[in-house]
């Protein structure tokens, strides 16, 4: 494309035309916007001038003569070539030498040459802003604005102006055009990108793979140093630079910040993680912390919360006033700042897994310690996951450790690994000030002296017990320590420990193991201390949370903790252990338990759950049923048919009392299904009548009408007729209870039939079994063995004598008493002897059929099955599940 066409003239010897038609492209092709573009229309307008000088005109004789008038000012025409020659476009000197030039024209020419200037400059594309910049403050233009009609553009132009070059324009005097106006863009967009808009933007800039001259400015390239440092840009020209200018002066501050980011994002990250550990030791630089957790993140990430932690930091009074009600009792308090809260959210989000994950979730929710401590209290086996978990026990002694662990870790020397390091730093000099407040502070004084009184009636500090002081009270509360009993009871009498936030772990707990005589043994000094928190807050969080800890802790833990004899918890950590390593495992610890050991019982009463109850190896007894449905009021709401059985079956039971039984019957009387016929049967329960309700209603709450039915007939057994149900029916009920798809509601009123029997047949076991020849024993059992030798003794009677007076009235009492005997021991009594002495008489080898009828395998009225060492091993449960195969 030629010169004229890319410039829109025909050929011309008009320099001017060919000015105005440049100046006119000027603002389609801007150098910042379309570099490409404004070259070529340079490369256009350089040629178009050069032919219009050289052309010759036929004519040039008479144009000479009236371009005598139009000829433009000598100093237009030298600002012109200012402008246009590259060598003197961008060079200072040849703009000063300009306006000296322009000192020794007359005032009126000045005047109206500058006005001249000033519009050829705004349509001269990119320029020097310090040449331009002495031009117009020679010429006054600022000063001159109220004289123009509309001087907002030529005020907005001067202020561009003011802005300075990104380097010294008099540096490419001998750069050609092209290179001139592309490195005059690039870097004035470069500066433009860093001021103007976000990092990410500017190094998406500079990133960008281009080509051009780079003037040999220091300023310039201290600002690149600058940029591209912050907004992270590598450049291993300027990383070379800086270690040069870091050698020279090793304590600057500023260079090493700046090789600091440097070196991260070359990926030199030994070098940017010691760099930034200087930054921070030395001179506690605002940027340190933020990167060091950056490249935690990125390399380390299970030790992020612990580096989040050690760079927490609160002011730390020296003293504290003497008055208790003062404000000012709770500086010092140990708290976290806001920088760090939100530091533990946005750690939240990186979903570290592992202990890292478990330690901010409770940093961020102090309540819920049990994830956490289920990883703390195990024992690793790698010795680099040893020294993370170890670091993990500092952190959380931070939280709740008492002096002795702050003393520990004050007493830790660092290890080689710079980051470990630097968190054990953190962590000494948190466990300084904490130290120093426990201490100290009046109010940690005042909560010591008040635990040391013997008196449990003691009152505690006035100002203690306002809402003012409870952040510090709880704080001293929260730290893992042994108590003697009056302080317990004391501290739980005089704070409400469940409505603090975050709740002091255990102290009712422990205050329950008080009033039963059980304390925590005293803490030891040294290392010892930190086995002595394994021991006590395994227990402490089995006996708060027993189901839920024992599905949160490893299987191996247990195994790991040793209790001495004399150890409050030694006899339940034994039954623990025996108990995990059985077939049932932990879901026989509720049968496994002791009543009678204080820690034990409270297990119990914590595991006290309808579902630990459902799969427990042992029967419960109706208190703790009753107490299990209290605890989960709600949790049989969507079973009511079940959950109205299972209340008759508790309310029926004479071994709750009257208070107990009412709190029963108004929750039978608020339940309510929309059904006709379930009123009815309602009432019935409450009356203690067991008809059978319609298979609809049981069909509608898609209950299966089997074993609703054999429930009532068991029901109607215990309660009308005061004997447990028959076996066969007992073995149906067991295999309903353990069916897992049945109504829960159901399983749990089978389950309090099955724990009444249960009972009832206890009692028929304390009767001592008869032997087969106490024949004068009419309400015995005698089994098949014992009846054929009463037989064998009949006839052998009979062959003897058979008309001796007194042999057959032992023939008879015999024959009674084996029927009447082997007749109970299957359940039956005297009705059926009579019916069998009457049919007997028809059939005499009916008599016989006896010897072919198995007796009950379990306990009924007239004692426990003959011939049998123990009886109900393992509980009627147990028995049933054994005879059910």
């Amino acid at each position: 494309m030629s010169c004229w066409i890319r410039l829109g003239l025909e050929p011309t010897q008009d320099l001017n035309s060919i000015r105005q038609a440049y100046r006119g492209l000027l603002p389609s092709h801007h150098p910042e916007t379309d570099p490409q573009g404004f070259q070529a229309l340079r490369e256009a307008y350089e040629e178009a001038l050069r032919l219009a000088r050289e052309g010759e005109s036929s004519a040039a004789s008479e144009a000479d003569a009236a371009a005598q008038d139009d000829t433009p000012h000598p100093a237009l025409q030298a600002f012109h070539r200012l402008l246009e020659e590259p060598a003197l476009r961008f060079d200072p000197v040849a703009w000063q030498e300009y306006i000296a030039e322009l000192d020794e024209l007359p005032l009126d020419d000045l005047e109206a040459l500058s006005w001249r200037l000033l519009h050829e400059l705004r349509n001269c594309g990119p320029i020097s802003h310090r040449c331009v910049g002495l031009l117009a403050q020679r010429l006054g233009w600022a000063e001159q604005l109220l004289r123009l009609e509309d001087p907002h553009e030529v005020e907005a132009f001067l202020q561009r102006l003011e802005q300075p070059d990104p380097f010294d324009t008099g540096l490419m005097r001998d750069w050609p055009p092209a290179a001139q106006l592309e490195a005059l863009w690039y870097f004035r967009s470069l500066e433009y990108c860093f001021q103007q808009r976000p990092l990410f933007e500017y190094a998406q800039f500079a990133q960008t793979h281009t080509c051009l001259a780079f003037p040999d400015d220091q300023g310039l390239i201290q600002r690149l140093l600058v940029q591209f440092s912050q907004a992270g840009v590598a450049s291993q020209t300027l990383h070379a630079l800086l270690l040069e200018r870091q050698r020279q002066a090793p304590d600057d501050q500023d260079l090493l910040y700046l090789l600091a980011c440097q070196a991260d994002a070359l990926g030199a990250k030994q070098q940017a993680m010691d760099c930034w550990l200087r930054l921070w030791r030395e001179h506690r630089h605002p940027q340190a912390e933020r990167w060091l957790i950056e490249l935690c993140t990125q390399y380390q990430s299970q030790r992020l919360p612990l580096l989040i932690q050690a760079f927490d930091s609160v002011s730390q009074p020296v003293s504290w006033p003497e008055d208790l009600a003062d404000p000012a009792q709770l500086l010092g308090t140990p708290a976290q700042n806001p920088q760090t809260l939100a530091r533990w959210l946005q750690a939240s989000r990186l979903e570290l897994g592992g202990i890292a994950s478990q330690f901010i979730d409770w940093r961020l929710d102090g309540d819920d310690e049990l994830p956490l401590l289920a990883l703390l209290l195990d024992d690793p086996t790698e010795a680099q996951d040893r020294a993370l978990h170890r670091l993990y026990w500092y952190a959380w002694a931070l939280q709740r450790g008492e002096a002795e662990l702050l003393r520990q870790i004050l007493a830790q020397t660092p290890g080689e690994d710079a980051l470990d390091a630097l968190i054990l730093e953190g962590f000494q000099r948190q466990a300084e000030q904490q130290l120093h407040w426990l201490q100290q502070a009046p109010v940690v004084q005042a909560l010591v002296q008040f635990c040391q009184r013997e008196d449990p009636a003691a009152s505690l500090p006035e100002a203690l017990a306002t809402q003012q002081l409870h952040p510090a009270c709880r704080e001293w509360l929260r730290r893992m320590r042994n108590y003697g009993a009056p302080a317990l009871h004391s501290l739980n009498r005089n704070f409400e420990m469940r409505r603090m936030f975050t709740v002091p772990f255990a102290l009712q707990t422990q205050d329950k193991l008080a009033e039963r005589g059980l304390l925590l043994p005293p803490m030891p000094d040294g290392e010892a201390a930190w086995n002595w928190h394994r021991q006590q807050l395994f227990m402490l969080a089995l006996l708060e949370h027993p189901t839920r800890w024992l599905s949160l802790i490893p299987a191996q833990l247990p195994g790991q903790l040793h209790y001495p004899a004399e150890h409050p918890f030694a006899p339940l950590h034994g039954v623990l252990l025996q108990t995990l390593a059985s077939p049932d495992g932990s879901n026989g610890l509720f049968g496994a338990l002791d009543s009678a050991d204080p820690a034990q019982a409270l297990v119990a009463n914590q595991m006290l759950t309808l579902r630990t109850l459902l799969d427990s190896a042992q029967l419960p007894s109706a208190a703790q049923l009753l107490a299990s449905l209290e605890n989960e009021a709600n949790v049989l709401d969507d079973y009511p048919l079940g959950k109205l059985l299972f209340c008759a079956v508790l309310y029926h039971d004479r071994s709750l009392d009257e208070e107990q039984r009412t709190r029963l019957r108004n929750r039978i009387e608020a339940l309510y299904i929309e059904d006709y016929g379930y009123e009815p049967l309602r009432r019935n329960l409450v009356e203690g009548k067991t008809k059978h309700p319609p298979a609809d209603l049981l069909h509608k709450q898609g209950i299966a009408s089997r074993p609703f039915n054999d429930a009532l007939d068991a029901l109607d057994s215990l309660l009308n007729h005061c004997a447990p149900p028959k076996t066969r029916l007992l073995r149906a009920l067991q295999k309903a209870k353990d069916d897992a798809e049945l109504d829960p509601g159901l399983r749990c009123a089978i389950m309090a039939l099955l724990s009444w029997s249960e009972r009832m047949l206890r009692n028929d076991l304390k009767q001592a079994p008869a032997p087969f020849w106490a024949v004068w024993k009419l309400k015995s059992r005698l089994n098949r063995t014992g009846f054929a030798l009463h037989l064998g003794a009949i006839a052998l009677c009979g062959s003897l004598m058979l008309t001796a007076p007194m042999i057959v009235v032992v023939m008879g009492l015999l024959l009674v008493s084996g029927f009447l005997r082997r007749l109970r021991d299957i359940g039956q009594g005297v009705p059926a002897l009579l019916l069998l002495l009457v049919v007997s008489r028809v059939l005499p080898v009916l008599p016989l059929m006896l010897l072919g009828l198995p007796g009950d395998k379990l306990p009924n009225r007239y004692g426990p099955p003959p011939g049998k060492a123990q009886q109900l091993d393992g509980g009627l449960q147990a028995t049933l599940r054994r005879l059910n195969g």
